[in-house]
């Protein structure tokens, strides 16, 4: 007679599942911080929302100047097309030990342990950026809820390009494809909010064109606004391309991709 699993036992797989990831995370998220291409994209995201905020924004011009931040916050996703797939070029082994049938190791666990360090990564790469709404403090009054948006947007963001640049990543034949497609498809999905701007579409078809862009649902976030909706899109286009992922990985370990 079959028995069914006893609430022990699933909390020991729990636990199990859990461990493997943390290793997994914490091997990845080392081998990240030890990289060049880290740093590489720290500086580029630090730099480039830096001088678009105090250049566009005019800081520095009396009587123009202004602590908005939307100017620095609404950068972000098109310096990311560059600085995120750094993060996770790297990532697949393809061909490696990880892609043993024989370890104990499956692939929604894979995938859960790269895209952690890959977020986790992306997060510590947003930090120095906090200088700045530190700075601009000392020199006007600066809005509180549009830095804690403006932050929460970036996150959620990010966790988003990560799983996008983790899933092709894992299509990928190496680490310099990876880096192209990835950065392709973020310059895909940040301005395809942009071409009803260019081209006479019909009103559904622009609604489904901003809908799909990341850099889009970013908006309302760096304006100091946080949207459910925006929200929403956010964790399940990450959930549904971290199971895509998994997916084609596990085509791949058994030769069928």
């Amino acid at each position: 007679m079959k028995t069914l699993p006893t609430t022990d036992g699933f909390l020991f797989a729990s636990y199990r599942w859990i461990i493997v990831v943390k290793v997994l995370f914490y091997k990845e998220l080392k081998l990240i911080l030890s990289k060049t291409p880290f740093y590489f994209a720290t500086f580029l995201i630090t730099a480039g929302a830096g001088a678009q905020f105090f250049l566009k924004g005019s800081f520095f011009d009396y009587g123009l100047g202004s602590t908005d931040l939307n100017f620095f916050f609404s950068v972000i996703p098109y310096l990311s097309i560059l600085a995120v797939p750094a993060l996770t070029m790297g990532q697949w082994d393809v061909g490696g030990l990880l892609f043993d049938e024989s370890l104990p190791v499956s692939e929604n666990q894979l995938v859960a342990g790269k895209w952690l360090a890959a977020f986790c990564s992306s997060c510590l790469m947003l930090l120095p950026g906090i200088g700045l709404p530190v700075t601009v403090s000392f020199f006007g009054n600066l809005d509180l809820a549009q830095v804690f948006a403006g932050y929460l947007g970036m996150v959620l963001f990010m966790m988003t390009a990560c799983s996008l640049c983790v899933f092709l990543g894992s299509v990928s034949p190496g680490a310099v494809a990876a880096y192209l497609l990835s950065s392709l498809a973020l310059l895909v999905f940040n301005g395809i909010h942009l071409i009803p701007r260019s081209l006479s579409l019909p009103g559904w078809l622009s609604q489904f064109c901003h809908s799909l862009s990341f850099a889009w649902h970013f908006d309302s976030a760096s304006k100091g606004i946080v949207d459910s909706r925006d929200v929403v899109f956010y964790l399940v286009a990450t959930l549904a391309l971290l199971k895509i992922a998994s997916g084609i990985l596990r085509m791949r370990r058994r030769g069928s991709l």
